[in-house]
């Protein structure tokens, strides 16, 4: 922790410009006290972690908050802190918030409303997020999650594997989902921006660095893909289709029981040189938790098992389809498939026979990936 209350019950906050030489004298005149349960804390001064407040002794302040932290969390949150000074803001550092018992890294004030900024180093559970995000709300505070950057990743275009943990973090605008993190080390934000979901924790994303200096607040929002751009997002994800089918075919054991390959049999394609609107990207498809081509040729032999014509889909089909083929039927899910239904029918689409140009379906689907997301 940064922040401590000195015997005068003035507010002490540490920051990098102060001299260790001027931090080790004032911790033989001063003592320090946590700002939360006002028990004693000890300054340290080392040379692995910038200089911060840690418990004397064992206090349930060491579970729910900061002590423990690690040089990455510290740094992060002070520089943040500066970041926001440096832009004139009204920004408070580890404000204890006692009607939530909640203490965020970093409190800030911007056009009549307040923001909760939390730089997130370590895992934290899906429930104690929400319970976190629903204090804040409950105060009409903005709750604002930077994750850090993982070790390894690269700018550009790429496929990437994102974590169930950092999943959490994914925000969502009405154009694209994107990802904002930080790295204190390199003094950098990095943005994975225009998420688009392939299968399991693998997606394709554009990655962009920015540096902390030339951040603002509200944070820079990302920019949607070019046409260009998102060409290689298709040839990326193709290639990743054509390997996941192959792969298919190989660890399957269940023969014509498993209904990819069922599908596949029943509706007599060629399993590597599938019609080119079956096993396309979709906005917000991850909610299927399945590759796309898994669902998308399953749902052409439902729809010749039941002789059910494309045209006719509507949403009591589609709720039959995702019982039919074991899918958990939401909102979310009903909203996918019929995406790709409308797909369909924009480009006249009845049957697996269909031939339609390869462009003419790549078209679609980059005016479907910049629409604006339905917020119903």
């Amino acid at each position: 922790m940064l922040v401590a209350y000195t015997d005068q019950n003035q507010r002490f906050v540490l920051h990098s410009s102060i001299l260790p030489s001027t931090l080790k004298q004032l911790r033989t005149t001063t003592n320090f006290y946590c700002p939360q349960c006002k028990q004693q804390l000890q300054l340290k001064v080392g040379h692995v972690k910038i200089p911060h407040f840690a418990h004397v002794k064992k206090s349930e302040c060491e579970h729910s908050f900061s002590d423990g932290e690690s040089p990455q969390h510290l740094e992060g949150k002070e520089q943040l802190f500066l970041l926001f000074q440096t832009l004139r803001l009204n920004v408070q550092l580890e404000p204890y918030l006692p009607k939530l018992k909640q203490r965020p890294d970093l409190l800030l004030h911007h056009n009549n409303k307040q923001f909760a900024i939390e730089f997130q180093c370590s895992p934290i559970p899906n429930e104690k997020l929400t319970q976190r995000n629903s204090g804040y709300s409950s105060a009409s505070i903005i709750p604002i999650w930077i994750p850090a950057t993982p070790s390894e990743i690269s700018e550009g275009i790429n496929k990437i594997s994102i974590n169930k943990q950092i999943q959490q973090f994914i925000i969502s605008t009405k154009h694209q989902q994107y990802i904002m993190m930080y790295n204190p080390f390199l003094r950098q934000f990095i943005y994975l921006s225009n998420i688009l979901f392939v299968h399991g924790n693998t997606f394709i994303a554009k990655v962009n660095a920015l540096p902390i200096q030339f951040q603002n607040f509200p944070f820079y929002l990302p920019k949607n893909l070019t046409r260009e751009e998102f060409e290689r997002y298709l040839i990326i994800y193709n290639k990743a289709k054509h390997n996941y089918l192959k792969s298919r075919v190989l660890i399957s054991r269940t023969g014509v029981k498993d209904l990819l390959l069922r599908s596949i049999y029943e509706l007599r394609l060629n399993l590597l040189s599938l019609p080119c609107y079956i096993g396309v990207p979709l906005k917000g498809s991850e909610v299927l938790n399945l590759f796309s081509v898994e669902w998308q040729v399953a749902l052409f032999y439902f729809l010749k098992v039941y002789q059910i014509s494309v045209g006719t889909i509507n949403k009591s089909v589609i709720s039959h389809f995702l019982k039919w083929s074991n899918i958990n039927g939401t909102e979310e899910t009903y909203r996918v498939v019929m995406d790709y239904c409308d797909l369909l029918k924009a480009l006249s689409i009845h049957d697996v026979n269909e031939n339609i140009s390869k462009e003419h379906v790549d078209n679609y689907l980059y005016s479907q990936f910049l629409a604006i997301k339905s917020q119903s």
